[in-house]
């Protein structure tokens, strides 16, 4: 663990933190937005992001997700660094840094391994981002109302992200429940499932909108 630590002491003595979390966003939105405009013949409101993984522009989508997902770890343990304070419970601290690595790393995975025989693995490692994403901008959120450092706006705007994975995994839970039990709510998942493509969207805008919002508040605060 010294090591690790020593190790991050260096990266972030020659680039800083936040550095990270901008390239975060850069690439992840650019993947999308390639990946969008080379697949014309994908609906974003109709067809799950999955499905663009396997379109022309797929490969830039899938791509942009494990390269920003990789600089979104750094970011996370600086902004581990960055939310120390004596108002903060070290667990709280460790477990945030921890479940958002968790979520980073999944996310990579979710990117590796998708289509044909690894749909399974894809969609599970999918399952654990977004509730890894869930909990670690909850966690994140509730250390920097203890850190004076931090706006409440700030904390809020990780709250509301929090918010909108929560608000798609209730419909996504309640579409793989019917897909199992068919004979109960079939109908029922289906007609939800046209939600979830267009709230998917709006879960990886708004995770990137968190790397953005955050990496600039730490450059504009020099925390």
């Amino acid at each position: 663990m010294k090591k690790v630590n020593k190790f991050f002491d260096k990266l972030f003595n020659f680039l800083p933190g936040y550095i990270f979390g901008l390239l975060t966003f850069i690439i992840g939105f650019c993947g999308d937005i390639i990946a969008l405009f080379l697949s014309p013949e994908y609906i974003m409101w109709k067809k799950s992001i999955s499905v663009l993984g396997g379109k022309t522009g797929g490969i830039y989508l899938r791509l942009g997700i494990i390269i920003s997902s990789s600089f979104s770890i750094p970011f996370i343990i600086y902004m581990g660094r960055a939310i120390q304070h004596e108002n903060v419970n070290e667990n709280l601290r460790k477990s945030a840094i921890i479940t958002g690595i968790f979520s980073s790393v999944s996310a990579i995975l979710t990117a590796s391994f998708s289509g044909g025989i690894f749909s399974d693995v894809h969609g599970l490692f999918a399952l654990f981002s977004w509730v890894g994403g869930a909990i670690f901008c909850t966690l994140f959120s509730i250390a920097m109302l203890k850190n004076t450092e931090f706006s409440k706006l700030a904390a809020y705007v990780g709250f509301i992200v929090a918010g909108i994975f929560v608000f798609y995994l209730i419909p996504f839970f309640i579409t793989n429940y019917c897909n199992l039990y068919i004979n109960i709510c079939y109908s029922l998942g289906r007609a939800i499932f046209t939600i979830l493509p267009t709230t998917e969207w709006i879960v990886i805008f708004s995770i990137l909108f968190w790397y953005l919002f955050n990496s600039s508040y730490l450059l504009y605060k020099k925390i």
